[in-house]
């Protein structure tokens, strides 16, 4: 049912509440003041009540709002939720809300329904009470039964009109309650405000950042110090990489410099400014963050682009100039060939968070909207981490292309995607514990050293177990042509059989040899054999 119906209907009940006891006192007001009593006990019931059913009322909402929340994260990432088979644990998720909600809901009936029974038992009551004293009336003389009847029905349908307000105040507290926590988001005042038009403005910044003994605490986790006394100088212009194990507080130095939040102590300057200083969207204006997961909307690759755009001069400019300066971050950005081999071009609709597209397409497009209003300081948080390496080699070089000429913030987990850097920081626990180029830390010896290595040792063994696997693949090919070979003929001009080289560089004669070296030696090497070769020597011995 609509508001202004619901409005309407209360109105209605407030004015023939309001009609009728000025009806009533005016054709008897003593016999009005009698049948008085019961109006004091039905506002109580109703007051008890409907404060009661209005807090049950925004329990039920807040537990149906938890419902939908869990329903609106599952359909939207529903192809994980059926990848790792959690559909019937969500679904009960879902289920335990409903029925919170649901038991909620019965408190509620329950209140409902002894609010109306007490309600029609004052009516009733007031009926006995109005006939027994209104006879007494009659009596005496001093009133008719005309008289009883018409204050006797002007109070009670003024009286029992008020019932008619207790289903919409369940309603107007549904509605309270369901923009309770809209009003408290629109009226709440943040302590970092984008919206607020105050703080300065420099023009001609240059990306010098400068952070001076800052420390931080998130709020959700006052117990935790994820920054401790941090004092780093990030030059402009320059490749600045931050590495460090996870939850040592890399991710969280952007955040700060996005003024996601504020530190707890010291101060992070650009330029001289304290970013406190500055106001928010001018100082957002200078950055461009490129994250490990880029978030792409549902439209097409030039509206998701020029969305870059928000906040600068581009975002007014004709539709001619921001055509050209979206296709020129793309040849950046190393996107521009692929978006055009697409069907529709730039207009090629990418998705609901761009899942048409493959991680390193959505990357790049990251990157040339990020890269599309010319920043001052180029933000990038772990951007290839997520990527094979051959879309990671494509992506790292549009990313050192973007980052030429602008400062340039890099999170990186892969070390070799850093080894040109200007300076290259390690935090460990909070605190920067090395600096310096590549080479100065390897020399140093010290944990960048030790993370270099432990990344080289894994690099190896991967590529030692690659190459493991390709080897005994060739070496069955060789013996494979070893087992044709015996029953064919050599002619004049080929190598014989047994000095014959596999891939590997390995003659088939060395490999019988080490064959039999382990039998005779009682070794037993296991030889795989495929199932067209077991046929053929299940086949050759039958014969």
């Amino acid at each position: 049912m609509c508001i202004d119906l619901q409005v309407s209907i209360t109105l209605q009940a407030a004015g023939t509440f309001v009609s009728g006891f000025v009806i009533a006192f005016v054709r008897s007001w003593k016999f009005t003041l009698i049948l008085f009593c019961i109006l004091p006990t039905m506002l109580l019931i109703f007051g008890l009540g409907g404060a009661t059913v209005a807090k049950l009322a925004v329990k039920v909402v807040a537990e149906y709002s938890s419902a939908a929340t869990v329903a609106e994260e599952v359909l939207s990432s529903i192809r994980t939720a059926q990848a790792f088979g959690t559909e019937e644990r969500l679904a009960k998720q879902y289920d335990s809300n409903l029925d919170a909600a649901q038991k909620v809901g019965y408190k509620k009936a329950v209140v409902l329904a002894c609010m109306f029974a007490g309600i029609f038992t004052l009516v009733y009551l007031a009926y006995g009470l109005a006939f027994w004293e209104g006879s007494r009336l009659i009596a005496n003389n001093e009133l008719n039964v005309g008289l009883v009847l018409n204050v006797l029905f002007a109070v009670i349908i003024s009286s029992f009109s008020l019932s008619q307000i207790a289903p919409r105040i369940e309603n107007f507290a549904k509605a309270s309650g369901a923009a309770q926590k809209i009003f408290q988001t629109i009226y709440r005042v943040p302590s970092i405000d984008s919206l607020s038009q105050e703080g300065e403005r420099p023009t001609g910044l240059q990306g010098h950042i400068e952070f001076k003994n800052v420390s931080f605490i998130y709020p959700s986790r006052p117990e935790v110090t994820v920054l401790k006394n941090v004092s780093l100088n990030i030059p402009a212009g320059k490749f600045t990489a931050i590495v460090g194990a996870s939850g040592s507080g890399k991710s969280t130095i952007i955040q700060l410099l996005e003024r996601f939040y504020d530190p707890v102590e010291g101060e992070i300057t650009l330029d001289g400014y304290d970013i406190k200083s500055l106001n928010l969207r001018h100082l957002r204006a200078q950055m461009s963050l490129v994250s490990q997961e880029p978030v792409l909307f549902a439209t097409s690759i030039y509206e998701n682009i020029c969305h870059g755009m928000i906040g600068t001069e581009l975002e007014h400019a004709t539709a001619d100039i921001k055509r050209q300066a979206v296709e020129r971050a793309c040849v950046m950005a190393n996107a521009d060939q692929f978006i055009r081999a697409l069907p529709d071009d730039y207009q090629t609709v990418v998705g609901e968070r761009g899942f048409l597209l493959s991680g390193g397409q959505k990357q790049r497009i990251a990157i040339a909207r990020a890269v599309v209003s010319d920043p001052k300081i180029l933000l990038l948080d772990e951007a290839t981490s997520a990527l094979d390496t051959a879309s990671e080699r494509v992506v790292q070089e549009a990313l050192d292309t973007a980052s030429r000429e602008r400062t340039t913030v890099c999170i990186a987990h892969r070390l070799s995607t850093i080894k040109n850097a200007d300076n290259i920081v390690v935090i460990t626990r909070g605190q920067i514990v090395e600096q310096g180029t590549h080479a100065e830390l390897l020399a140093l010896g010290g944990v960048y050293s030790g993370l270099v290595e432990a990344q080289r040792i894994s690099a190896d063994a991967k590529e030692g177990t690659e190459k493991g696997i390709a080897e005994a693949e060739e070496e069955e090919d060789a013996l494979d042509q070893l087992v044709r070979g015996k029953s064919g003929q050599q002619t004049g001009d080929e190598v014989p059989l047994g000095l014959q080289r596999t891939k590997t560089g390995r003659s088939i004669g060395s490999i019988e040899g080490e064959k039999s070296d382990f039998q005779s030696a009682g070794i037993v090497k296991e030889t795989k054999y495929s199932n067209f070769q077991l046929f053929r020597k299940v086949y050759s011995s039958s014969k």
